[in-house]
């Protein structure tokens, strides 16, 4: 949305003169007023510095909605952002050759400023954003999902929205929004809109054929009211294709012949270039890994005839039965980051003191360590880098049979990391999996290297934050 984007611009452009601000007083305070001469020898240097610290902002989603408000949550955020990207411009001063600046006090200096007028720019910031970005809105049309959605918006006032109500059609069934103004097709609500100062009018596609509302709607075009549908608020806001908008039509409009040629070669030359970089850092690592596994788990080595689930379930190595693109099966290869036998043990993932852990494979899990053998998937075609996480054949059936349109997802490569992963806290169960196959028809629907590109950045945060699985 325009106002997002506007948002995001004005927290980079501030940043970056926060930095350069920062900059500036270091020179006044260790130079004097001639700062040319000392101008010229850190323009190059910090200019790299301050392009490391503008990245590593983006990795760490400092220019996204949840970051507009600075609660204690996103301070903490921008202070270890901050430390980590002051630790990286420690380490080039001192090890590149080309960082020739002498004394390393001026970058300290300028970390300790540099902080300071970020967060102090950060708090003026998120005033500002609040204001100039809240948007009074009106929805055309009750549902589950539009009274869900409502709700979030007024819960989270930080994404820019001020809910005013939710407008009843004909054809509308009395659900109840409770702490949310309920108005009806009359002649009260073009007075509300003018009262309320309506900029937003969200509708749903069917409602553009009732008469009487676009009779409305055109009546308040003078006021300058925008409007939109309501699959395209929802899907830009959430990142989620609606589960009222999947149908046999939504998949004709969207995904029938939407095969892109060029984006599908060029990821592949990415994937294959990504795996062997990744796969010789892989190859240095393994035998580290390898050693931790065995040393960690010395009776399954001695017990593993009677504890392994299946010939797949090896002790270094776990392979299992996968689903990948167009149905066709693959093993999917990792290290073994649980017990051996764990799928004896059970297949929730999300419960505490889990038996079927042990503590390298913690450590392999958290920092996605475990799935450095998925390169060789990567290199041989069967997954992607980015994509929806390959399935179970048997999870596959079932979710197929009680979620439609389920294998829909299966129209692209699997990946070893994807926009559910990065956006949900947990996409490993069973009852979360209708929440994800909204998040991976998003992302089949909007594909792209610029998607990708944002899901890789995300992953990094992800792991650097310890935010593992």
């Amino acid at each position: 949305m325009n106002q997002n984007r506007f948002a995001a611009t004005l927290l980079v452009l501030g940043d970056i003169a926060a930095l350069y601000t920062a900059l500036g007083i270091m020179l006044f305070i260790r130079y004097g007023a001639d700062m040319a001469k000392p101008w010229h020898f850190h323009r190059f240097p910090f200019l790299v510095v301050f392009g490391i610290w503008i990245l590593l902002f983006f990795i760490a989603g400092l220019y996204e909605q949840s970051a507009w408000s600075m609660d204690r949550t996103v301070k903490e955020r921008i202070l270890r952002t901050i430390a980590a990207a002051g630790i990286t411009a420690v380490l080039l001063f001192y090890l590149a050759p080309a960082f020739i600046i002498t004394p390393k006090t001026n970058l300290l200096i300028q970390i300790a400023l540099s902080t300071g007028l970020i967060m102090g720019w950060r708090m003026l910031a998120s005033v500002l954003i609040h204001r100039a970005s809240k948007t009074n809105v009106l929805f055309f049309g009750l549902s589950e999902e539009v009274i869900s959605l409502a709700r979030i918006l007024k819960e989270n006032t930080h994404l820019g929205f001020r809910v005013a109500g939710l407008v009843r059609t004909e054809d509308d069934s009395s659900l109840p929004a409770y702490d949310i103004p309920i108005l009806s097709l009359d002649g009260n609500l073009v007075p509300f809109i003018k009262e309320k100062e309506i900029s937003l009018a969200i509708a749903s596609r069917e409602l553009h054929s009732n008469k009487e509302l676009v009779h409305i709607l055109y009546g308040v075009l003078p006021l300058g009211v925008r409007f939109m549908d309501f699959p395209t608020f929802y899907e830009n806001l959430t990142g989620k294709i609606p589960i009222s908008l999947i149908s046999e039509i939504w998949f004709l409009e969207n995904l029938a012949g939407s095969r892109k040629r060029v984006y599908e070669f060029l990821k592949r030359v990415f994937d294959i270039v990504l795996a062997l970089v990744v796969g010789g850092i892989a190859l240095v690592l393994s035998p580290i890994i390898i050693v931790g596994i065995l040393l960690s788990t010395p009776r399954d080595i001695l017990n593993s005839q009677k504890k392994r689930a299946r010939p797949g379930d090896g002790i270094i190595f776990f392979r299992q039965l996968r689903v990948g693109k167009n149905e066709k099966n693959f093993y999917f290869v990792k290290f073994r980051s649980q017990l051996l036998g764990a799928e004896l043990m059970g297949d929730t993932k999300e419960i505490k003191n889990d038996l079927r852990q042990y503590p390298f494979g913690t450590f392999l899990r958290t920092f996605y360590m475990d799935e450095l053998p998925q390169i060789w998937n990567v290199l041989k075609g069967e997954m992607s880098f980015i994509g929806p996480r390959p399935e179970r054949p048997e999870y596959v059936t079932q979710l197929a049979e009680s979620i439609p349109f389920y294998k829909i997802r299966l129209l692209v490569p699997p990946g070893i990391t994807g926009w559910a992963q990065i956006n949900m806290k947990n996409d490993a169960s069973v009852e979360d999996a209708p929440e994800k196959l909204q998040h991976d028809l998003y992302y089949i629907k909007n594909r792209s290297l610029a998607l990708d590109l944002n899901i890789a950045l995300k992953t990094i945060w992800v792991i650097l934050s310890r935010e593992g699985r």
